[in-house]
């Protein structure tokens, strides 16, 4: 026995301290009741060894001990190898997934990703009884523009709008290449009117581009159209048919002189 302090406060103050807690103690003492040997244990001694010791044996537990240690030691650095290369591994799965699910020129989410996203903001809003619009957009003679510019340059356009039309849609729609030129966007949470608005300001910021486009009747720059429909949850439709709607919306845009939207 210590004359100051016994085994257990030495014990406590071995694991307060960082540089200490992790050193594998052996209690040896003079002391056999089996509560005083549970005590040791449960403070965080791994061993506890009765006087009188024979002292080839305190050796041969502290050789154990200290190769368990080791082991202690060597697992935790291959269990953080281990964590580093999952969480590695789940930053290349989601780098992936995103690539898979994005369109690699105009940097915006494909159809493959706007399919799955539409079901979902469809049964949502079906659920939950909340409207949402969807805008399909299409650059005015584009197939012209491209014949005139050449398609590489046509690609840039493609970029420059797609660009144009993230910066103005809110953080929480979903834009998307549809095919070709046209762009479809997911306004969540969008009844009719607010569509619109958003609608007219795409058109906007695309002609505020001002990229020349020589054969664009009546503009002489880069245009789009737009169609917007919207869902409400009183409407027994699918989402299929709202996004018809819109095609149907475009389609009526066009033909009243492009460069406009229309329901």
């Amino acid at each position: 026995m210590m004359p100051d302090i016994d085994g257990f406060e030495v014990m406590k103050r071995l694991k307060k301290d960082e540089k200490t807690s992790n050193i594998p103690v052996i209690f040896l003492t003079a002391k056999v009741d089996g509560e005083e040997r549970v005590a040791g244990l449960e403070a965080g001694a791994v061993d506890y060894i009765t006087k009188p010791f024979y002292l080839r044996e305190v050796i041969a537990r502290i050789k154990i001990h200290l190769k368990l240690k080791r082991y202690e030691n060597e697992l935790k650095i291959k269990n953080q190898e281990l964590q580093e290369f999952s969480d590695l591994l789940l930053e290349l799965n989601t780098k992936l997934e995103e690539m898979v699910r994005k369109d690699e020129l105009m940097q915006i989410w494909n159809r493959r990703a706007f399919n799955e996203q539409i079901e979902s903001t469809h049964n949502y809003s079906k659920r939950y009884k909340r409207p949402y619009s969807i805008i399909i957009a299409d650059l005015d003679h584009f197939k012209n523009y491209n014949d005139i510019y050449g398609h590489q340059q046509g690609d840039i356009v493609l970029q420059k709008v797609a660009k144009a039309i993230t910066k103005t849609c809110r953080i929480t729609d979903f834009i998307a290449r549809y095919g070709g030129e046209e762009i479809v966007i997911i306004l969540p949470e969008t009844d009719q009117s607010s569509g619109l608005i958003i609608a007219e300001r795409i058109i906007k910021a695309v002609s505020k581009l001002e990229i020349p486009h020589s054969n664009n009747e009546n503009f002489g720059i880069v245009t789009i159209s737009a169609g917007v429909s919207t869902y409400y949850p009183d409407l027994d439709i699918g989402w299929q048919e709202v996004v018809k709607k819109a095609d149907e919306a475009l389609y009526r845009a066009k033909n009243s002189g492009r460069n406009r939207f229309s329901v």
